[in-house]
């Protein structure tokens, strides 16, 4: 009676988490499509982050560079990862901030949905605008060095993209965590998303970085996303045993969304105990 008891409760809070999730899905489709600017934003400054992020890089490369077709894979693949960095701190973690500005966070929270659910409602339409992006990305990056994008590997590319998504909820989780307890991040959010670009190796090998550096690139989630996702694509030199490195990114993507989501319950519940959940 015990183990069927068990199962029978697994099963129920299973359910109850899919409902949850395929509600949040709901409002953030909504939400999403109400304000038809955002779509046309993305439009818009997709390729005007490419200019701004490409055109000083670009300023350094020998003229034969612009032919190459390395040299836009890289860039492709790179700008790729942004977005999902982007998301994870953009679009995630600030999504506390967002509910914290419109004054419905002490609602969202006096409700007993799971926690995790309410901070990544803004999931869907970020992947939604991700595979906006990539496709806009797509034409851009081929029109700037006129070299097709090809993919060696499709599937496995999907499967590393999924993971660098479930990495990219759990740091957003994290951050979230962080923007509701200081309450204003200010710049932090632009400063960590360009940190993390420029150390995971988002562009390039960590390999052409100061040793130094290295060291602390090393410990960041996101090279191994980059290097994954490059010898997938491109069949690049993986950093670690293949093996090995997708047992690591597998390992990160469970820690840091188990991580996320026990520090929101717990700088909640200091929140609570202080009166400063919705102060913001």
């Amino acid at each position: 009676m015990r183990l069927g008891g068990g199962a029978s409760y697994l099963s129920t809070s299973l359910l109850r988490v899919l409902r949850e999730l395929r509600a949040a899905a709901y409002v953030g489709v909504r939400i999403y499509l109400r304000y038809p600017m955002w779509i046309l934003s993305d439009l818009i400054t997709s390729p005007l982050w490419a200019v701004v992020i490409l055109l000083p890089i670009l300023l350094f490369l020998p003229p034969e560079a612009w032919g190459s077709g390395v040299v836009a894979q890289n860039f492709f693949w790179g700008m790729v990862l942004w977005y999902v960095v982007s998301t994870s701190l953009m679009g995630i973690g600030s999504a506390v901030r967002s509910e914290q500005q419109m004054g419905t966070l002490e609602q969202l929270l006096l409700t007993n949905a799971n926690r995790a659910v309410l901070f990544t409602r803004r999931l869907t339409f970020e992947l939604f605008s991700l595979a906006l992006n990539i496709a806009y990305m797509y034409v851009f990056i081929q029109l700037l060095f006129g070299k097709p994008i090809t993919v060696e590997n499709p599937l496995p590319v999907l499967l590393v993209l999924a993971a660098a998504m479930a990495i990219a909820v759990g740091l957003g989780l994290i951050y979230g965590t962080l923007v509701l307890w200081i309450k204003n991040p200010g710049a932090l959010s632009n400063i960590l998303q360009f940190v993390i670009m420029g150390l995971s190796g988002i562009f390039y090998s960590i390999k052409g970085l100061p040793a130094p550096l290295q060291y602390i690139s090393y410990a960041l989630p996101f090279t191994y996303v980059a290097d994954l996702l490059r010898h997938e694509a491109m069949g690049t030199p993986s950093l670690l045993p293949l093996h090995l490195e997708y047992l690591l990114v597998a390992a990160l993507a469970v820690a840091l969304n188990a991580a996320g989501y026990l520090a929101i319950l717990h700088v909640e519940k200091r929140l609570k105990r202080t009166g400063k959940l919705g102060v913001y």
